[in-house]
């Protein structure tokens, strides 16, 4: 999979999909992918995670950093569904679960979506850092594409420098995170409080990132 420049005659595609440059008032901007399983083994735990994603969208839209921070939400179950990068007040809090596990279409998709934003801003004149986060509870188990496809997305995030995030929740999810190359892990049992406890990390972890000159490459989730 290669990743190539982007057309001119996708810009208008991809300004349709996020937010346009009009609607963007400063020159720095932080891309935050949050990519969420909602595989039916994560049934259980349906409400705990709306209400995390609630604390976490709280989190950034009261943060000083708000108006500099853009974020996509993607949800894979039995297929991966990206959206695109919006202000934190629009940020859907909620939860469903049912299906399989489309991890891997989910970091090829979402990755080359940040890549044409990213590309599309930078080509604007703006200042772009970006976080790539992925949740899940288990291993991939329907993708279209292979491990070695998304292995070749993250080690390009990697290289551009982006920050790669992964919550593994209950701990099947480490080894393949590990395989694939993301720089920053972080390892939760698999209970509410734990749950809760993850996406506080990450709503703190992204704030701290956005502050900083140069984004925290291998030491993301130590906050």
């Amino acid at each position: 999979m290669a990743y190539e420049e982007i057309e001119m005659d996708g810009l208008e595609d991809v300004e349709a999909a996020n937010t346009s440059i009009d609607e963007i008032d400063n020159e720095n901007i932080n891309l935050i992918f949050v990519g969420i399983d909602r595989s039916g083994s994560m049934y259980p735990f349906r409400g705990d995670m709306s209400k995390s994603l609630g604390d976490f969208k709280d989190a950034l839209t009261n943060s000083k950093e708000a108006n500099d921070i853009l974020v996509a939400r993607a949800d894979f179950a039995d297929t991966a569904v990206v959206g695109g990068y919006k202000r934190i007040t629009e940020f859907d809090t909620t939860y469903q679960t049912g299906g399989s596990t489309a991890m891997f279409d989910t970091i090829v998709d979402g990755t080359n979506k940040l890549k044409e934003y990213r590309d599309y801003l930078k080509n604007e004149g703006m200042r772009v850092k970006a976080v790539f986060a992925i949740f899940s509870d288990g291993e991939d188990n329907v993708s279209n594409n292979k491990f070695g496809d998304a292995k070749k997305a993250v080690e390009y995030l990697n290289n551009e420098e982006i920050v790669t995030a992964f919550i593994s929740f209950g701990g099947e999810a480490t080894q393949v995170a590990k395989d694939l190359g993301f720089r920053n892990i972080l390892d939760v049992n698999s209970s509410a409080s734990e749950l809760r406890k993850a996406f506080n990390c990450l709503s703190k972890s992204v704030i701290e990132n956005s502050k900083s000159a140069v984004s925290k490459q291998d030491d993301f989730f130590d906050v």
